[in-house]
C-alpha cells in the first residue's frame, strides 16, 4: 500500500509541478516522513493533501490511486484534468475551487456515502448535476458550485437535506428554486437568470411577484416623497431670509427718512425766522419790518436787499414830530422764499 502511495505522488509530481513547488517530494524519503510539503498520513497510508496554491497546471489524475485518502484540497492551482473520485471511498472532503477543471460534473460523487465538503467553485465544469442523488448524501454539509457554467434544474425528489452551506449562483441554472433551498439567501442562486421563486422573489410566469413590485413603487414614491420635503424645505429657508432681510431694510430706511423730515422741518423753520438787520432805526422787531414799505436794491447770491420806508411818530412815548423816515434796510433771507 505504501508503494502505491509512493508511487501515486511522484507521478502527480511529474504531471503537474512545472515549477518544481513540490521540490521536498524525493523518491529518497518516505512520504509519510514528514518532509513531503502538505502530506499527511495515518498508518503508513497518505490520507491528506493539502496542495493550496503552489501553482500546479496540468493533470491530477495520478492522485486517484490515493485509496485512502480522506481530505484533498488543490484550491487555487491551475489544473485542468479532473479525477475519477469512485475510488476515494473514504473521501470526507474536497476541495478543487479556482482551477481550470472542465467537462461534466464528476464522476462518482454520489458514492462518497461520507463527504461533508465539496467544493468545485470557479471552474469550467458545464452540464446538469445530480441533484437527486446529492440531496441523499447523508453526512454532505457544504456544496460550492458558483462560478460554473452548470445547467437544468436544482429539483429533487427529497423535500429536505443536510446541507448548510450552499451556493450555485453564476451559473446557467432554470427553473423553480425547491422549497428547502429557500431559506438560504439570494446570493446563493445570483446570476442564474432563469431562476424563479423564492428567495429571489420572482414569479415562474410573470417575472418579479407583485410583493416585489409593490416594495419597488413604494420605495420610488419614498424617495419622491423626500426630495419634495427637501426641496420645499430649502424654499421656504430661502423665501424667510429674504423677507427678513426686506423687513430690515424697510426699516433702516424709514428711520433714516423720519430723521431727514425732522431735520428739514427744522431747518425750514429756523430759515423762517432768519432776518438779519443792519442800519435799524425807528423799529426793533420783524412785525414793525413787515408794516413798513419796502422797495427791492437787488439779489445776490444770499439773499435779497431791501429799502424800507418808516413813518415814524416820533418815538419815545410824546408826540412826534410827524413826516416819515427813511432808513435803509438789508433783509437776508433765504434763497427761494
Amino acid at each position: 500500500m505504501v508503494a502505491r502511495d509512493f508511487s501515486a505522488l511522484l507521478d502527480f509530481k511529474s504531471d503537474s509541478d512545472q515549477f518544481n513547488s513540490l521540490s521536498s517530494w524525493s523518491d529518497s524519503t518516505h512520504p509519510c516522513s514528514g518532509s513531503w510539503l502538505g502530506v499527511s498520513c495515518s498508518h503508513g497510508c497518505v490520507t491528506h493533501l493539502f496542495l493550496d496554491r503552489l501553482n500546479l497546471s496540468g493533470s491530477a489524475r495520478a492522485l486517484a490511486r490515493l485509496s485512502r485518502l480522506r481530505l484533498l484540497s488543490l484550491n487555487h492551482n491551475r489544473l485542468s484534468s479532473a479525477v475519477n473520485v469512485f475510488d476515494w471511498p473514504n473521501l470526507k472532503h474536497l476541495y478543487f475551487s479556482n482551477n481550470r477543471f472542465a467537462g461534466e460534473f464528476p464522476t462518482g460523487v454520489s458514492s462518497l456515502c461520507r463527504i461533508r465538503c465539496l467544493v468545485l467553485s470557479h471552474n469550467n465544469f458545464s452540464g446538469e448535476i445530480p441533484m437527486n442523488k446529492l440531496t441523499q448524501l447523508p453526512y454532505l454539509l457544504t456544496l460550492r458550485l458558483e462560478a460554473n457554467s452548470f445547467t437544468g434544474t436544482l429539483m429533487s425528489n427529497s423535500s429536505s437535506s443536510s446541507i448548510s452551506d450552499f451556493n450555485v449562483s453564476s451559473n446557467i441554472f432554470a427553473g423553480e428554486i425547491p422549497f428547502w433551498l429557500s431559506r438560504f439567501p439570494p446570493s446563493s442562486f445570483a446570476g442564474n437568470a432563469m431562476l424563479c421563486r423564492k428567495p429571489l422573489g420572482y414569479s415562474c410566469s410573470n417575472g418579479p411577484t407583485k410583493a416585489s413590485e409593490r416594495k419597488n413603487r413604494l420605495s420610488d414614491a419614498l424617495v419622491l416623497v423626500i426630495i419634495i420635503i427637501d426641496a420645499a424645505a430649502g424654499v421656504g429657508i430661502i423665501l424667510t431670509v429674504e423677507w427678513c432681510c426686506c423687513i430690515r431694510r424697510k426699516s433702516r430706511t424709514g428711520a433714516r427718512t423720519e430723521t431727514n423730515g425732522s431735520d428739514n422741518r427744522k431747518t425750514r423753520e429756523r430759515e423762517e425766522e432768519m432776518v438779519m438787520f443792519e442800519g435799524c432805526k425807528g423799529f426793533s422787531k420783524v412785525d414793525d419790518l413787515l408794516k413798513a414799505s419796502a422797495e427791492l436794491l437787488g439779489k445776490g447770491s444770499v439773499g435779497s436787499t431791501y429799502k424800507v420806508v418808516v413813518d415814524g411818530d416820533g418815538g419815545g412815548g410824546g408826540g412826534g414830530g410827524g413826516g416819515g423816515r427813511e432808513e435803509s434796510q438789508r433783509m437776508v433771507e433765504k434763497k427761494g422764499h
